[in-house]
């Protein structure tokens, strides 16, 4: 299993707080059967972003960690981008930083409770340097749940999806479980990361998270998402997707539990 998104380098973001938590979120990853993992902290407006030659110094120091302590997993640099106009132009000065495993794709993230107006624009113009979009977590956006019409012209236009572990498990509650179910039946997850913080809560560990959607959608499919699809970003190759022409929404819930979660 390859996760692409997880918050492991210690001292950066909100994410692991020193080494030794760094070093037991990669072990609890390839307990789990991951093999690779791509360090993803937080570069948001308003903060002081954090240098690209910072990401890298402390992803080599912590795969050297790794191997000193006989952990068999190889750590990759990245970045989890907030959208914004501000990011827009960072981006644009660094052309080829905060991609991810020093590839063309770029994982980005909304809001929790809105959709900037810059985000069309933001996807377009990251488009047209050549760059892959990947939103993450959208299954725990509001406005997305409520409109998930939104996300599916956005994958129409080749933006790809990745979502969390703990979606699936019910980590973010039941509104996001169940955008994440329906996503995933309707095609609509390319990727899985863990978004690991801790390893208390938020951990690296994604086999739960991997049975319960093998219960949902089709083994090859689930294989796909965690291992071909991020392959492909690895090897820094172009991934096409069977896009669907609509959501379709469980319609035992439209009435129900659905209204409910989503009204």
């Amino acid at each position: 299993m390859i996760d692409i998104h997880a918050h492991i380098l210690s001292g950066v973001d909100d994410g692991a707080r020193d080494r030794d938590v760094s070093l037991e979120l990669l072990r609890l990853a390839a307990a789990g059967g991951t093999t690779d993992i791509i360090a993803t902290p937080h570069l948001v407006e308003g903060a002081n972003h954090l240098a690209w030659d910072v990401i890298k110094e402390k992803t080599d120091v912590l795969n050297g960690n790794a191997i000193s302590a006989g952990i068999p997993i190889r750590v990759y640099t990245g970045a989890e981008i907030e959208i914004n106009l501000d990011m827009l132009e960072m981006i644009k000065k660094e052309p080829g930083h905060y991609c991810l495993a020093e590839s063309n794709y770029i994982l980005l993230e909304l809001p929790m409770e809105s959709i900037p107006r810059c985000t069309d624009e933001f996807f377009y113009e990251l488009q047209l340097r050549g760059l892959i979009p990947i939103l993450a977590h959208p299954e725990r956006c509001t406005n997305l749940q409520k409109h998930p019409e939104i996300l599916l012209t956005w994958a129409q236009r080749e933006i790809l999806l990745q979502c969390n572990s703990g979606s699936f498990t019910g980590f973010f509650g039941p509104k996001a479980q169940v955008f994440a179910e329906i996503l995933l039946k309707n095609n609509l997850v390319h990727f899985l990361g863990s978004d690991a913080h801790s390893v208390e809560n938020r951990h690296t560990d994604l086999r739960e998270a991997v049975a319960k959607m093998k219960t949902l959608a089709s083994e090859l499919y689930v294989e796909q998402i965690i291992a071909a699809n991020p392959r492909a970003i690895l090897e820094n190759r172009v991934l096409n997707v069977d896009v669907p022409k609509e959501i379709i929404l469980p319609t035992e819930k439209k009435k129900g539990v659905w209204e409910n979660l989503f009204e």
